[in-house]
């Protein structure tokens, strides 16, 4: 019997709900044409649910026995399918280390599943912390979280950057990277940008994608961003 054989029928994927208005597709083992196949089959099934979807590709499901996974090669397979995605979430070490060698999102998975998004204004929770203050470029790579609080960021973010906040995002610089506000579920959130030229906002788990940012009117001008009805609305300063 051959491996082929023997992982003909294994499902390899899950897709389920997640927090953000994005699908969590789950890769269950680590046979990636087996993986392939069953997202083909599951985006025939339903083409217009998918196409420019954002998901969260999760992996913690993967033990150490599944041995070596190259991220870097599923995302490009998921991506061809134009599904979009926007971070990943996994356990192991080596995947870890994987994630930020490319510049990706970590999405941890306390996050993953919290409460979906309200329609209703949620207000912001009380907190005595100070706003959390950047001066120096934030590169690809790094990942700065202001926990109860607003970031201020007065330098440059570089693509491949992530800025999360429970609160407000402040770029008083181009803004290149991922800027996730109110990542608690605070829907009267916003970003402030003097360029916006991101790869994906977000505000309470509500996102755009930098396709649809570069064909907005507004595109790398400065901005401010808000939900209304669940949609992002995209403003000039």
């Amino acid at each position: 019997m051959t491996d082929h054989d023997l992982f003909d029928n294994t499902p390899c994927l899950a897709l389920k709900p997640g927090s953000m208005q994005a699908m969590i597709l789950e890769m269950l083992h680590n046979q990636p044409h087996q993986f392939l196949r069953q997202l083909e089959e599951k985006i025939a099934q339903a083409p217009q649910m998918f196409v420019d979807t954002g998901i969260i590709l999760s992996l913690e499901k993967l033990t150490e026995a599944e041995g070596h996974v190259d991220l870097k090669s599923i995302i490009h397979m998921i991506e061809q399918q134009r599904v979009h995605v926007l971070g990943v979430c996994c356990l192991r070490p080596e995947d870890l280390e994987q994630v930020h060698q490319l510049g990706l999102l970590h999405w941890p998975a306390s996050r993953l599943m919290n409460r979906r998004p309200s329609a209703e204004p949620v207000a912001p929770p009380p907190s005595n912390r100070p706003s959390v203050f950047i001066s120096q470029p934030v590169r690809g790579g790094q990942q700065v979280y202001a926990a109860g609080a607003d970031l201020i960021v007065t330098a440059s973010v570089s693509a491949g950057a992530e800025l999360i906040a429970d609160g407000n995002i402040h770029v008083y610089a181009p803004l290149r990277g991922r800027a996730l506000a109110g990542v608690q579920g605070n829907s009267q959130a916003r970003i402030f940008c003097r360029h916006l030229d991101a790869e994906l906002i977000a505000i309470a788990g509500n996102y755009m994608i930098a396709e649809a940012m570069r064909q907005h009117p507004l595109s790398q001008q400065s901005v401010q961003v808000y939900l209304l009805d669940t949609q992002l609305h995209i403003e000039p300063l």
